[in-house]
């Protein structure tokens, strides 16, 4: 059950409505992932940690393999994991 943003009533929530969601989200996590460049402050890259471990998450249950490859280049390009050095 979830709240309906409109009107505050208790509804039920497709899967269907769930996983549009997370597409969208992400696609901004992607978009704000590219946005950080490689000479990035410490605090951007502790932002692009979080943003790389969220995504990982999610693509656990999406298993779309250009993601998993659009994850790694950008580990590599900015030097950073999921862990900090």
């Amino acid at each position: 059950m979830r709240t309906c943003p409109k009107c505050n009533t208790r509804v039920v929530l497709h899967m269907a409505e769930a996983l549009e969601d997370e597409e969208e989200v992400m696609k901004a996590l992607s978009r704000r992932l590219m946005e950080i460049p490689p000479d990035a402050s410490d605090l951007m890259l502790d932002e692009a940690r979080e943003i790389i471990r969220q995504l990982s998450n999610l693509n656990l249950r999406w298993n779309i393999a250009a993601l998993d490859d659009f994850i790694g280049e950008r580990q590599r390009e900015l030097r950073v994991g999921l862990r900090k050095n």
